[in-house]
């Protein structure tokens, strides 16, 4: 699969129902990651720098598919006074 091909399904997902459900799916992993009750005591530094880490990857990610669902067709309206 090429980035065009992958960039159009990426697309059509983020605009879909599908793309919504992963979304929040996501965000729930998100407030679990990073509550610290989840994180053991001997190695608290360590798993709480790697859930940082991974919420970072997880946020990337609805950060692409929230802008490639912005990037919808939009008219430009024309001013006809310019």
């Amino acid at each position: 699969m090429d980035t065009k091909q992958r960039t159009d399904y990426l697309k059509r997902l983020a605009n879909s129902n599908e793309g919504e459900a992963l979304k929040e799916y996501l965000e729930e992993l998100i407030s679990k990651l990073t509550d610290a009750r989840n994180f053991s005591g001997e190695n608290f530094e360590i798993e709480g720098k790697a859930s940082i880490k991974a919420v970072a990857i997880l946020e990337k990610v609805l950060r692409d598919l929230g802008l490639l669902k912005k990037r919808t067709k939009r008219s430009v309206k024309k001013n006809e006074y310019i």
